[in-house]
């Protein structure tokens, strides 16, 4: 049978049209939502089967909507019966409702009361009003707009209080800022609290900005936990830490944690042995370093990479460009908002510099690096240790120990002994097991000098195999 032009009240209308009529009073402006419908198709199940359990015949709004649209065609006869009751029609034909079985589609009536044939199709097309509009487009865009606020609805109530992030991102902050300050193991066992605590509320929330300081505070804290893995020796624990860091960090688009990962990567690099791979990643991470103290940051890390490949002019290059770039204001909240562990201080530029220059043979501009870095600490600095100074302690009796004045190198290292075991990090402890490998030559062996500073050295490094994985190959 040929269809009609006319707009065809389909069952989608009929129980659309239902649930307008049953709008309460109070509601005359709203339609009965499917979930009032629902709620009342139950309870007349209750009703209408006193005794029978109905808990497989209830149905609920998503049950209704699919109704509606046509895709149940034939409920069961507890659900039709209850329909029936509700929607006050005696008939299915009254719903919209007609058996599978039936041939020739459901009866369709038109506006001019003609019955034709509903054909599997919902939408028909329409004449007579707007081009291109069928029939179910209005009750389609109703649909959606309810569901659409449902689950807006739905999505706003997964979130975090915005306190608990904020208390996330200040523990973080605190860490970093007190890192020097604190023994590895104490760095890690609070840094380590913050990360369990993000992980926990981040499928607690589906909003993007809490997501986002969330992934933040999980790249820190990830950050964090290469360097003090780092400060431990545990080169492929930190090397998988800055590998997470560098994950989050394009998760959520950050740079500056992208660069600060990419540092710690070419500094595990450089220390267990991989030189041009610490060069590859120390020159992307100042490719991508924002401007300020994290662009410091990267030139100076990639200055220790070029030396560990015996490339003075590289070396030269970096440093140079770390110079330059120390005057620039940055806003990278990590490196120039955050600072501490995330930052780089004047005396950690010199301390680097003097290192670079020292692995290279440079040894007068390693000597003025290393003094630099020491005075620096000592006008900047009220930790009762300092893990940069002990280190650029060390630079500077290695270079006067080369230039022969052993004695000069006694006084430097003096201070150094008494450092409690626990903040011995493994960059202080390999530099003093070189100064000490030096001072057990056949030179200095003669010298008394020489073989005191050489005993305490041994006992400053003792069971630093026991806590120190051995490089990777």
């Amino acid at each position: 049978m040929p269809r009609h032009p006319e707009t065809v009240i389909t069952p989608n209308r009929l129980l659309s049209d239902a649930r307008q009529r049953l709008a309460s009073p109070k509601r005359a402006d709203q339609r009965m939502s499917r979930s009032e419908l629902a709620d009342a198709v139950n309870t007349a199940l209750d009703r209408l089967y006193p005794g029978r359990a109905l808990t497989a015949h209830y149905v609920d709004f998503r049950w209704i909507g699919k109704l509606e649209r046509g895709e149940h065609r034939w409920p069961s006869d507890e659900r039709r019966a209850a329909l029936r009751d509700v929607l006050d029609t005696g008939t299915d034909g009254g719903l919209g409702l007609y058996s599978p079985r039936r041939t020739g589609g459901a009866p369709a009536h038109t506006l001019d009361g003609r019955t034709g044939h509903v054909p599997t199709a919902v939408l028909v097309p329409v004449s007579g009003t707007l081009t291109g509009r069928y029939v179910g487009l209005e009750q389609a865009i109703v649909d959606a707009a309810d569901e659409c606020s449902k689950h807006a609805n739905d999505a706003g109530t997964w979130k975090v209080p915005d306190g608990e992030i904020d208390q996330l991102r200040e523990d973080v902050g605190s860490v970093a800022l007190s890192f020097n300050a604190l023994t590895p193991a104490e760095a890690v066992k609070e840094t380590l609290r913050i990360r369990s605590a993000a992980v926990h509320s981040l499928p607690r929330t589906r909003r993007p900005s809490q997501q986002n300081d969330l992934y933040l505070t999980l790249g820190q804290t990830v950050s964090l936990l290469a360097s003090a893995s780092i400060d431990l020796g545990l080169w492929a624990t930190a090397r998988q830490y800055a590998q997470a860091a560098e994950q989050y960090g394009d998760i959520i688009g950050h740079a500056g944690v992208r660069a600060y990962a990419l540092g710690m990567k070419a500094t595990i690099a450089y220390w267990t042995g991989r030189a041009p791979e610490a060069v590859r990643y120390a020159s992307m991470a100042a490719e991508l370093a924002p401007v300020g103290v994290a662009q410091t940051r990267a030139f100076s890390i990639l200055a220790r990479a070029w030396s560990h490949r015996g490339a003075a002019d590289e070396v030269g290059h970096a440093l140079l460009a770390a110079e330059d770039v120390r005057s620039s204001e940055g806003f990278d909240e990590l490196h120039d908002l955050i600072g501490g562990e995330f930052g780089y201080s004047v005396p950690q530029q010199a301390r680097s510099a003097s290192t670079a220059w020292l692995q290279i043979g440079q040894m007068e501009a390693a000597t003025a690096a290393a003094t630099r870095a020491v005075e620096a600490v000592a006008a900047s600095s009220s930790e009762a240790w300092s893990t940069v100074e002990a280190e650029a302690r060390v630079d500077l009796a290695t270079c006067q120990l080369l230039a022969g004045d052993v004695g000069a190198a006694r006084d430097t290292l003096t201070s150094l002994w008494s450092m409690p075991r626990s903040w011995r990090r493994v960059g202080l402890l390999r530099r003093v097991q070189r100064l000490h490998d030096m001072l057990t030559a056949a030179r200095w062996r003669p010298v008394l000098a020489a073989r005191e500073v050489a005993e305490e050295a041994a006992v400053f490094t003792a069971n630093m195999g026991a806590t120190v994985e051995p490089p990777l190959s």
